[in-house]
């Protein structure tokens, strides 16, 4: 029998391989119609300490989605389709950015940004940083759903 606690502090911090089929099979956090993302890489699941990562899935027709960007720092890049972010900065000035396929947008904090449909089925890999101490607690349930997969895919 082994002592190993998954649920014991700094239990799933020691370096492994995340494989894309791992990924896929994680809970999704649903954004808005026809995008959501799955965040492999956490405070709940991993003691991960200072970043989160995930993989974002969207449609081709998906709805919007629009958050405000105050206290941290975010990438995004392009594994299939096209990304497209309208950017708003205090001023309300906006500008467009796409990427495409092997291309990293830069998305630091202190703006307003919009994911929108291309017309193209697209994902992409996002990691963002300082990830707040408390975790995901602005999203309690999805935040309980990541700490009970501790335990799984242990190795």
């Amino acid at each position: 029998m082994s002592d190993y606690d998954p649920q014991a502090t700094n239990a799933r911090r020691f370096p492994r391989v995340i494989t894309m089929d791992e990924i896929s099979a994680l809970p999704r956090l649903p954004f808005n119609t026809g995008i959501g993302t799955s965040i492999f890489l956490s405070q709940e699941r991993d003691d991960a300490r200072h970043f989160r990562q995930g993989v974002c899935w969207q449609e081709p027709d998906h709805l919007p989605y629009n958050w405000k960007q105050a206290d941290f720092d975010e990438t995004h890049y392009c594994l299939k389709g096209k990304i497209r972010l309208r950017v708003k900065d205090a001023s309300g000035r906006e500008v467009i950015l796409e990427a495409g396929v092997g291309e990293h947008i830069y998305l630091p904090g202190g703006y307003e940004y919009t994911l929108e449909a291309t017309g193209i089925a697209t994902e992409f890999f996002w990691t963002s940083g300082p990830s707040p101490r408390f975790g995901l607690a602005e999203l309690p349930e999805f935040s309980a759903a990541l700490s009970k997969l501790r335990g799984v895919n242990r190795g």
